[in-house]
């Protein structure tokens, strides 16, 4: 069960009530689930739209492009946000300002709600936030935005580790939600992906990372990675620059507190 939560990128809770309910298709050996990839990997594939949607409208999100949900301007490549309720603010607005998104304040309380309940960082420094609701009239076309955060944000990950990639999904519709979420899961499985993610330099360069890693998912080449994850080799100048901000930050002064007021001594 554990594994397949991993696999799937949703909490343990989550994927026990659909083994449960029977929705995802599952077997019981020596009274353990156990599950086959190919069998989870086309339920995934079979998930369908509401009954109020198009199903021929919707894309496929086993076949539909990263491109075409990660444009150039989704992704911000230094947050200043240094909470988790910042950055879900922060990539929320980069969605907002370029017309992604039609109603930020729901969507906001909606990826809060979620993360409320488990929070979606995962181990090796990557969180996929989202919202449990597919609302397509507050979200004007399925999107993707991408932040990185060179110091790392606490975010509530299982391994105590801060995070430092987050993937906001806005993806509209149930249809997308799933097989785009198990995609960004699986490419970014090799933690030498992650680390290249977090030293590169220009946005463009993470952007054709992820979707050569994506193209290679979808492909079906998706090499065994060892469990041992190792910490990235980060850009000399970018480095400099995080030394210089730590440095500035201790440098400044603090302000004493008031001093309490002088008594005189009595005279006898």
């Amino acid at each position: 069960m554990h594994e397949l939560a991993v696999y799937l990128h949703l909490d343990e809770g989550t994927v026990s009530k659909l083994v449960a309910s029977g929705k995802i298709p599952s077997m019981q050996v020596d009274r353990q689930w156990r599950f086959q990839k190919k069998a989870i990997d086309e339920w995934v594939e079979d998930q369908l739209v509401g009954e109020d949607e198009s199903f021929v409208d919707v894309p496929d999100g086993m076949k539909l492009p990263l491109e075409d949900l990660l444009p150039d301007q989704a992704l911000i490549t230094n947050l200043r946000a240094n909470s988790p309720l910042g950055v879900i603010e922060e990539l929320a607005a980069r969605a907002y300002t370029n017309g992604w998104l039609a109603d930020k304040p729901w969507f906001v309380g909606a990826v809060v709600e979620r993360e409320s309940l488990a929070s979606t960082a995962m181990e090796g420094g990557v969180a996929f936030l989202h919202t449990r609701a597919k609302d397509k009239g507050k979200i004007a076309r399925p999107f993707i935005v991408v932040g990185r955060s060179w110091e790392g944000i606490p975010f509530g990950a299982n391994d105590g580790a801060p995070t430092y990639l987050f993937f906001l999904l806005g993806l509209k519709y149930d249809r997308l939600h799933l097989p785009i979420l198990g995609r960004l899961a699986r490419a970014l499985r090799n933690p030498a992906t992650i680390a290249k993610l977090r030293s590169m330099q220009s946005p463009d360069q993470m952007r054709a990372l992820l979707l050569k890693e994506d193209a290679a998912v979808r492909a079906g080449i998706v090499p065994e990675i060892a469990a041992a994850a190792f910490k990235p080799k980060l850009d000399r100048q970018l480095r400099l620059r995080a030394i210089r901000r730590l440095q500035t930050a201790k440098s400044k002064p603090e302000t004493p507190p008031p001093s309490a007021p002088r008594q005189r001594k009595r005279k006898a």
